[in-house]
């Protein structure tokens, strides 16, 4: 599948939350949230392809794997919460968004500790 065939999708679903929203609020939101599974579905084989790819890369440069394995883990936080975010807001749930929001942004500063550790580590050796 390509991006117009999935941004179809996502307009359709949608276009029909808002037309069922009126008659059944829940069964809306499940209609979205199925929507939103189906197209992360869908994009994880394309996703894989995107690991190996930059697995290859790696082993192809002097970059230290753990800085990509860090970036990763960083990016998958990213999605995770920003995808909750959406969901939380579209139902309504103001203040669970903007906690998992918070949460989100604090929780990608955890796998970059080792980094901040390397930086400090650099930094002390040319003082």
């Amino acid at each position: 599948m390509n991006i117009v065939s999935i941004c179809v999708l996502g307009v359709f679903a949608a276009i029909s939350s808002i037309a069922l929203r009126k008659y059944s609020p829940e069964t809306s939101s499940l209609m979205l949230i199925s929507c939103a599974v189906m197209i992360i579905v869908m994009y994880l084989p394309t996703v894989d392809v995107i690991f190996n790819s930059m697995r290859t890369l790696t082993e192809k440069s002097t970059i230290n794997s753990d800085y990509i394995n860090i970036l990763i883990k960083s990016l998958g936080i990213c999605y995770i919460t920003q995808i909750s975010v959406n969901i939380c807001k579209e139902n309504g749930s103001m203040s669970v968004a903007s906690q998992l929001e918070i949460v989100g942004k604090l929780l990608i500063l955890l796998p970059a500790i080792p980094i901040f550790n390397d930086i400090i580590e650099i930094v002390n050796n040319f003082i």
